[in-house]
Formats: structure tokens, sequence, C-alpha cells
């Protein structure tokens, strides 16, 4: 800041302006262009007096020869001591009404020389109006150590003819002015100060209202003013007088030349207040924002209230806001400015729909990386890119991640590398296209990395994918490819590196999918047992945490500290360590997610077990507890996470309502089929399998209540249509195929009843079902097959040689599976098409095999159909009291099973 706003002009060097009132005027050019050089101190000797013109701020004014000259600066002591507020003495009030703020050059009057003596004020009135300064502290250059007279008090101005004012006239002439100030400064406090001010106020006047006590020095009371004071009865105050002090910054800050020396401030407690710097407050309340949203994420998940959803909306807007503000700001330094580019844009996709935004700021944020080299962030902005890209051109999304991988790859940032790789196969299991060439060509490049790099954790993981990609396909060859996968996975089972949590039980879930899959439940009878055994292992192990569903895997450091690829700004991805490795961050299967897993693995691998009749599913509601549990732990995540977390939970619990609800299909229980109906239409199904599931079990649900009519309306749903090829409709999915080809066979069973009838329709089924069920992969597929063409009059009618084929495979079959449910079916069959009205042991036999057979499956509708038909052989073989007895409890039973279809 200029010599204008440091200190008054032509400041005197002595106490009293008389003591170097009689220098010559010759000297008057010269000694104003050195008065106020900047110097450690003032030396008496070196300087003279100028011509006094008039008073400013308690100081001598002197003439100066330009209003526009430059002034030089001060040093900063002197001017913090010449800015101190100034005060008012009501006890001995001064004329206030030649006062001017601006500088005496502005006189339009005033003499450029003269060599009159000027006449003071008596030096004691100024030791009367003395007040020390307020910061008494300060270290003050001064000439011979003696004490300069206050700033803070206003002197009165001398004439513009140089003579002297009386002192008494200066009193009278002052004091109805300051009682009208007084008054005035009341009446507008009261009316526009708030609480808030008057306490700020209060604190401003504290230091004055107990000054330390000066030598001679009576104590004062000043009044701070706030508003300017109106020119009343030709008296008006000097304007300064409410300017307020000066900030260090301030005085530091050259003035504009086209700024007037002294401008009068609206506020004195507006000016005081220091600049705040609004870019860290704005990134912090961002922050806040959505560490408050993302805390109460999973709750609202599961309750989905307007209210809550409302409120979580409005915290993450006004944290994007505030990051949108700040990227706006002209104080960005390229880093910052690649960061918040970095962070609004995850924001927007994780939150939001607004992709081509999220995509502008990505596009700004590397073309700031690209032109300072940071590398870290570059890559974390090509990774959220390619996200934003597959939303809207999935084929652009592959192209753009071969580009980048080719890239990484090249300067051998193996981390980005796997990244982006993984990346890739996220895509192709969103695209359904998880088995193809591509894709598997993908994880073998990243199995081939990982050997050559020794990360063994890596390489397994890479094998679970593999495995888990040819588990869903429908090729011939699928259960060698995935035994292969994980006979590369176990042989690395010795090797501490390769193990952990999550991946070990994700490969036991998988071994053990597969063995079921394959119906060999004997085997996945003890893979159960293997991985009830690990889980109960880590259950308490800290480093497996239940509110993470984090996958770390370890890589190898690589060391590049020119351009590091890795910082704290990619641990959404990619995660620094401490020791020797660093960690590629995934989203896996959870501790929770786990144990539910297993409990429904455990239910499927009972329902084999004779002896465990019904247990299936108390074991299926454990689960669906276990994941409807809402005390369980759940970390800070955005909602659409939460929500996606929330619905898998859901999905799998639905997934298991269905199972109990099949189960009690089974055991002719049609009441809890409905209850379990029920509980799946409060919740709106996502369109899948498990939607096709629901719908299926409805169906279920019809035919054995005796509805027949509506359950054929069901099984004709456009949701089971089938082409050619056996393949559903807009879907790929093999569950959906499976479900398809049953809901066709159970409208050919429907149809042989004479209600229903239909060959022509029976025989265009069975025409089309044929090549889709005679080598279908799936055994449970072939063995319903051969039952319904066993059982089903067709006209013509099969020939017996072909009845008996399909009964004899359907035998073997449901042998092989250990299914009670289809062995009784095919042996009660068998009997009804082999052994009807047949006399002899052998037909006998039949009869009691599938009675026994009937009663471990637990139907109670093939229980009395199977205690009718070895009724009528015990009677063909004269054993009527024995026949008597059967035929009654046959007769109770199909009674039972029409009690318990009454539902509704």
């Amino acid at each position: 800041m200029t010599y204008h706003d440091a200190m008054p002009p032509g400041q005197p060097y002595g106490i009293y302006p008389q003591q170097n009132q009689n220098q010559q005027p010759q000297q008057q050019q010269q000694q104003a262009q050195q008065a106020f050089q900047p110097v450690a101190g003032f030396h008496h000797q070196h300087h003279q007096q100028q011509y006094v013109n008039g008073y400013q701020n308690g100081h001598p004014q002197y003439l100066q020869q330009s209003q526009h000259s430059q002034q030089p600066q001060v040093p900063y002591a002197q001017s913090a001591y010449f800015q101190a507020q100034p005060t008012f003495d009501s006890n001995n009030p001064v004329d206030l009404s030649n006062y001017s703020s601006k500088p005496t050059t502005s006189f339009a009057h005033t003499p450029q020389t003269t060599t009159a003596p000027v006449q003071f004020v008596d030096p004691s009135f100024l030791q009367k109006q003395h007040v020390p300064p307020v910061q008494t502290n300060r270290i003050l250059p001064a000439p011979h150590s003696m004490t300069l007279p206050s700033p803070q008090l206003p002197l009165p101005q001398i004439s513009r003819h140089n003579q002297q004012i009386p002192l008494q006239q200066i009193q009278q002439t002052t004091n109805q002015h300051d009682q009208q100030q007084r008054q005035y400064q009341k009446q507008q406090q009261q009316q526009r100060n708030t609480p808030n001010q008057h306490h700020q106020q209060q604190a401003r006047q504290q230091p004055y209202s107990q000054p330390s006590q000066p030598q001679s020095s009576p104590h004062v009371q000043t009044q701070q003013l706030h508003q300017p004071i109106s020119r009343q009865n030709g008296h008006r105050p000097d304007e300064r007088l409410l300017q307020p002090q000066a900030t260090p910054a301030e005085r530091a800050t050259p003035r504009g030349p086209g700024r007037p020396p002294s401008v009068a401030k609206l506020s004195a407690s507006a000016q005081r207040t220091g600049h705040v710097e609004t870019l860290p407050l704005l990134l912090c309340v961002a922050e806040d924002c959505f560490a408050k949203a993302h805390a109460a994420a999973s709750g609202i998940a599961r309750s989905m209230s307007d209210s809550e959803v409302k409120e979580y909306h409005k915290m993450v807007a006004t944290g994007l806001g505030c990051l949108e503000v700040a990227m706006n700001s002209n104080k960005l330094w390229p880093r910052l400015e690649a960061r918040l580019c970095l962070r609004y844009a995850s924001v927007l996709i994780e939150e939001t729909t607004n992709i081509m935004e999220a995509e502008t700021a990505l596009t700004r944020g590397i073309l700031v990386c690209e032109k300072h080299r940071f590398i870290d962030l570059k890559y974390c902005s090509q990774f959220l890119l390619m996200k934003t890209l597959f939303q809207r051109n999935p084929r652009a999304a592959f192209k753009s991640l071969d580009t980048h991988i080719m890239d990484a790859t090249m300067y051998k940032h193996a981390p980005w590398v796997y990244a982006f790789r993984f990346l890739k196969a996220a895509f192709h299991i969103q695209s359904g296209t998880a088995a193809d060439h591509h894709a598997l060509e993908n994880l073998r490049r990243m199995a081939s990395i990982a050997t050559t790099r020794d990360e063994k954790a890596m390489f397994v993981m890479v094998m679970l994918l593999e495995g888990l990609s040819h588990l869903n396909t429908m090729k011939d060859d699928w259960i060698n490819r995935v035994q292969n996968c994980i006979a590369q996975a176990q042989k690395l089972q010795f090797d501490d590196a390769a193990h952990l949590p999550q991946l070990d039980v994700l490969l036991l879930l998988l071994d053990l999918a597969c063995s079921l899959r394959q119906k060999s439940h004997r085997d996945a009878a003890q893979k159960l047992s293997v991985l009830q055994s690990k889980l109960e292992e880590l259950r308490n192990l800290p480093s497996w945490s239940s509110v993470s569903h984090e996958l770390l895997l370890p890589i190898r450091r690589v060391v590049n500290d020119a351009a590091p690829t890795l910082s704290r700004d990619t641990e959404a991805v990619l995660r620094r360590g401490n020791g020797a490795f660093d960690y590629l961050v995934l989203s896996a299967l959870g501790k929770q997610g786990s144990f539910a897993m297993a409990y429904i693995f455990n239910g499927i691998v009972a329902l084999y077990k004779s002896t465990t009749l019904g247990r299936s599913s108390t074991i299926w509601t454990e689960a669906v507890r276990l994941l409807e549990d809402k005390n369980s732990g759940s970390g800070p995540k955005p909602l659409p996470d939460a929500l996606a977390h929330a619905q898998w939970a859901k999905g799998v619990s639905n997934y298991a309502q269905i199972l109990v609800g099949l189960q009690a299909a089974t055991l002719s229980d049609w009441r809890k089929v409905k209850a379990c109906l029920d509980a799946l239409g409060t919740a709106q199904q996502p369109e899948g399998f498990l939607d096709v599931l629901t719908l299926y079990l409805t169906g279920v649900f019809r035919q054995g209540t005796c509805k027949l009519g509506e359950a054929l309306v069901i099984w004709k749903d456009p949701r089971f249509a089938m082409d050619r090829s056996g393949l559903p409709q807009n879907n790929t999915s093999h569950i959906i195929s499976e479900l398809c080809i049953l809901a066709a066979l159970n409208r050919i069973w429907i149809m042989q009843a004479p209600a229903h009838r239909s060959d022509g329709e029976t025989a265009q089924l069975l025409d089309f079902l044929r090549p889709l069920c005679e080598d279908n992969p799936d055994l449970d597929i072939r063995i319903t097959y051969n039952l319904v063409l066993a059982s089903i009059t067709l006209d013509p009618p099969l020939p017996i040689n072909q009845v008996k084929q399909h009964m004899k495979l359907s035998l073997n079959g449901a042998q092989n599976t250990s299914n009670t449910h289809f062995l009784s079916i095919a042996l009660n069959i068998m009997r009804n098409k082999l052994f009807e009205n047949v006399v002899g042991e052998q037909a006998l036999k039949s009869a009691r095999a599938g009675t026994a057979q009937a009663k471990k499956s637990g139907n109670l509708l093939w229980m009395s159909v199977a205690e009718g038909m070895l009724a009528q052989s015990l009677e063909q073989q004269g054993l009527k009291e024995e026949a008597e007895k059967t035929r009654e409890d046959g007769t109770r039973l199909a009674n039972e099973a029409r009690l318990r279809t009454q539902v509704e």
C-alpha cells in the first residue's frame, strides 16, 4: 500500500510542531520529497519541519507539490502505528466542521509557500487529548526514544489563513455536534444492529474501553462509529474517522493510479472481517455431505423410504454443487484440478445418470494429467471413463480398453494391466458373453502374467473366474473345463501366498456347485463338510471383515519414483501396501453372503437324504433369516452400491423362498407353498430367472391344487416360450431354458385329463421337445422327459418296447441321482404299465417297491396312488385282509391330500 494509506502526509518528526516552525521555505521542496524515505528509524537532525496547512488524524498536515505524485513507502512498524483507530473525547470536544478526508492539496485557496510563522494549539491540549495506542507492545521507531503523540485523537484543524483558533471556541463549537452525534449513533445501533452485530461491536470496543495508563494521560472514553454521520448545522465529521483500520495485506498492496487517496467505507465491522478462503471450505463441505449420505445408505437401501431417499439425494446434490463451484475456481493448482475432476465424475457415475457430464469432467482431468504427467490420476480417470463409455456404447468401450491395455503393457505398468483386464472381464460378464473366446482369452492372458510375475493369489482368482464362466454354459464339456480350472487353483493349496479367506471359500463353493450340477450327491456331501469346516475356521478371522466386501489381491510393487502410478487417489482401484506388495481392489462375496450360500447348498444336499425329510426347508429358512438381518454390519457406501448389495441379498433370499416352496409342493404342503408365494409377491422381482422361477412355482401351485385350467394358462405364458434351438426368447440363461422345458412337459401331463385333452397339441409339443430333452446335459431334464413319455397315452400309442426303454432310462437316472421322488414315480409308472392285472410275485414286488419309495418321498398324492395299486395286487394274490387295510390307507391319504389343496 502506498504512502497515503500508511500515514498522513507531512508527519512531523518531533513531539511538538513548534520545534521546527522557523525553518526556511526554500528547503520545503527538497524536504517534502525526502521526508518519508524507508529508513530503519527517524534521525531528528537530518530532517526539517515543513509548513503546516492543516491537521489530519491528530498530526499537522503539510503542503505537497503534486496531488498525484507517487509517494514512497514507510516501514511496517510506522505504518501499523499511524493506522490506529481514531477516538473521540466527549469531555474535550473538537471542531470537526472543517475536517476533510483528502490531503491538504485538495484546498483550492491554500497558498503553496509562506514565510509567516504558524501558530499552533497549546501543547497541553495535546497532552490532555492523548490516548495510548491500542497495541501498547508494539516497537515503534521514534527520535531519541521520545513518545509520539497518539494518532487516535483528532486535533483541531488550522484555518486556511493559518490563524490560531482559540480553544474555547473549539470546545463550544463541537459540544452540540458531539451530543447530536451520540444521539444519532444510538438510534442507528438500536435500529440496524442485530444481536450478533452488537456482540461483535462490544468485542471490538473492549480493547479501547480498558486502555493502559500513559504518563500524564487521563482515561478517555471512546466510541466506535459504524454509520456515516449526516451533515447537520454546517458541521460534518472527517470521513476518515469512519474508515476501518487497514490490514497488513492492504498496506502491502499498492493503490491503483485511478483510485482516490481516501475512500469512505460502508461499514467498519464488515471491513475488519478477514478474507476467508472458500475453496478448502467447499471441499470439506462436499466430503462431509458425501460421508453423511453414504453412512446412511445401507439403511435407506433396505427401507427405501421416500423421505430418506429425498434427504440422501439432497445431501449428494449439495456435495456435487460444492464440487462444481470448486472446479470453476481460478485458484486450482494442476493436481487439485485433476483430483477434483476425478472425484466429481466418480460421484456422478455412482449417484446419477449424467453420463455425458461425467465424461466431460473426466476428459478435462485427463488433459491436465497428460500435461503435468500425473500418471496415477490419468489411469484412474481412464478407468472411470471406460465405465461411462460401456453404458452407452459397449463395443467402443471394448476397443478403448484394448488400447489402454496395450499402453499399460508397453510402459510395463502391470497393476494397471490387471485393472483394465479385470474391467474387461466384468464387461463380458455383464454382456452375457463370459464364456466367449475373447473373454476366455482375456482371462488366460491375465493368468500368464500372474505366472510370469509369480503372483499366486492373482492366478487363483483368474482360474475361479474362468471356472464360473464355464459353469454357466450349456456345452457338453463344461464339466471337464470347470474341473481343470479347479485343479489349476488347487495345485497351489500348499503355498501360503495363494491363500486368502475369500478365495478359499469361493474355490470350495465352485467345487461344490460343480458336484451338485453333476448330480453327484455323495461327493457333494463330502465337499459340503469341507466347506462348513472352513467357514467355522474363518468365522472369527480378523482379516476377513463382516462389513467390507472388498477382496485385496496382492501385486508385486513396481518402483517408479519418477512417475508413480499408484497413490491415495487410486485407492478405489489400486491400493498402496505397506510392504513389497500393492493391492488390486475387487468387490467379492462377503462373510454374510458366504454363510448364506453355504446354507443354501446345505439344503440342496439334504434333499437327497431320505432320513432328512423336511430338513432342507429349515436350513433355507435360516439362510433367509441371515440375509434379512438388519443388524448385520455394513460399511458406508453409495446408495446405488448399497441397493445393488441389498438386491443381491434379496435375490438370494427369494431363491431360498422358492426352494422352500418347491419342497413344500413335493410334500403336498400347499398352504406353505401359498405362504411362500405371498412372501415373494410382496417383493418386486427383477426380470431374470427369479421372475420366471416364481412364475413356475405359481404354476406348480395351481396344478397341485387341482386348478388345471389356471395352471395351463400359466404354462403357456410367453416367458416360457422357446425357439427351435431350445433357447428361451429374449434370454440366453440355461436356467430359464430348463424351466421352459419343464413348463412344456407339465402342459403335456395336464392335457392327459379328459377336460383338457388335445392329442394334436401334445404331439406337436413332443416333436418340439424331443431334440431338446434326449441329449440335454441336465440329467434331471432327461429323467422327467422319459417319465412323461412312459406315462402318457398317445394316439396312436407308443410301442411297448419304447415305453420300456423310457421307463428303464428314467429308473436308472433316478437311482444315479438318488432322487427318491423320481424313483417313486418311476416304480409306480412301471407297476401301472407292466404289471397291471398281472398275477405273480414280480407284480407284487413292484407294487411294494413303489409304495416304499412313495413313503420316502413324502408326497401324499403318490403315496395314495401306490397304496391303491398295492391293494389291487394283494387282492389279485388272494390277500384280501391286507388288501383291504392297504386300500383304507390309500383312501385316507387321498382324502388328506384333497384337504390340503383347500387353501383358498
